[in-house]
């Protein structure tokens, strides 16, 4: 079979998932398909008001708000569900009472959800539709409609079973696009290493620090991307003073690598950080601050950091961490782990509340 047999842009299925995402992004209604029903889908956070009319208006659909397990906790909407939860949208609910019920703002009326876990059908093209936004850094939240069929031609459909499967997320592919030679202030013997995932929007670098011997356990950062404590020296957190501290160290251990994962926010990007941020200026902690929104403590995926790694030549790595699950994550996707070099930040009266919770709740080692 010829590449063209598939059309020009390649399998329409590998092109499925990347229009999905781009589509919930502009604000419009995809349809998620099996072999007999439609899930008409909307993310919430892009969803304007008359899109939202004309899908209460419609004679066929009958709309629910999908909401992830830790946002119906978070939120006291429900208890004890590990599965999404549904709540009706009935014809004289407003938008803003939905984007409120969904994460976007305090809650004025409660409506009771029903969890979903036993609807299969429902289930899996709901799971799909909730990745998809996550893929995208949006809110995990939707408005959807189970509907035979969609006649529109202008709304996007995909099949469920053309969207990105498991094996095929945990074996990212990654292909180096650019490298350079940079010279930084504390290290002049350095080259900047661009990788790309094919099939992602995302970009992330390779620092190569010195010469590192890769046939020797390499010393490796893993640092997520973190726009306000990397370039704005934000005191919320510590990631800049973490990444300056592993770029000295890296250098004075005789080089190595640190990796700048386009992960903002432990996955959940930067819209989504700064809504958590505002979520702990009313109380709430870092960990509890992102489940009310409807995600999990941690969303990042470290198999994209193992495939750069052996792109690089990579096979075994002293770990510069605090973190023991970007440890268990390597040796998973296939890096061996020789050691841990903690990595240690100051504290300030700015971020002493989250280092806590890190310690507290995140499973982080103090040194």
């Amino acid at each position: 079979m010829s590449p063209l047999d598939h059309g020009i842009n390649g399998p329409a299925p590998a092109l499925a998932a990347a229009r999905a995402v781009e589509e919930l992004r502009r604000g419009r209604a995809i349809g998620i398909g099996n072999d007999s029903r439609v899930l008409l889908v909307v993310a919430i956070e892009t969803l304007e008001a008359p899109l939202f009319e004309r899908l209460k208006a419609h004679p066929d659909a009958v709309l629910d708000l999908i909401i992830t397990p830790e946002r119906a906790q978070a939120a006291e909407l429900i208890h004890d569900v590990d599965a999404p939860s549904a709540i009706r949208i009935s014809a004289t609910m407003s938008l803003d009472t939905v984007q409120a019920l969904a994460g976007l703002g305090p809650i004025a009326d409660r409506h009771p959800p029903r969890d979903i876990a036993a609807e299969t059908s429902l289930r899996a093209r709901v799971d799909a539709a909730l990745q998809l936004a996550k893929v995208g850094r949006l809110l995990p939240a939707l408005l959807v409609a189970d509907v035979v069929a969609v006649t529109d031609p202008n709304i996007l459909q995909v099949r469920i079973q053309d969207l990105p499967d498991a094996e095929r997320l945990e074996r990212p592919h990654v292909e180096i696009v650019s490298r350079a030679n940079v010279p930084l202030v504390d290290a002049v013997d350095c080259e900047i290493v661009l990788f790309r995932q094919r099939g992602d929007v995302s970009e992330h670098l390779a620092i190569v620090l010195g010469k590192p011997d890769t046939k020797r356990d390499v010393p490796v950062r893993l640092h997520s991307a973190c726009l306000t404590g990397d370039v704005l020296g934000s005191l919320r957190c510590d990631c800049g003073d973490q990444l300056k501290r592993a770029i000295n160290r890296i250098i004075a251990l005789g080089g190595g690598v640190l990796l700048y994962l386009d992960q903002e926010g432990r996955g959940i990007g930067l819209a989504n950080k700064l809504r958590a941020y505002a979520l702990q200026d009313s109380g709430l902690d870092t960990v509890d601050a992102d489940q009310h929104l409807g995600f999990l403590p941690d969303e990042r995926d470290y198999a994209v950091a193992a495939a750069a790694l052996r792109e690089l030549g990579i096979a075994s790595v002293r770990l510069l961490t605090n973190n023991p699950a970007k440890i268990d994550a390597l040796e998973q996707h296939g890096i061996a782990v020789a050691g841990r070099l903690p990595l240690v930040a100051s504290v300030n009266a700015f971020n002493q509340r989250y280092l806590k919770a890190k310690l507290d709740r995140a499973g982080h080692l103090a040194e």
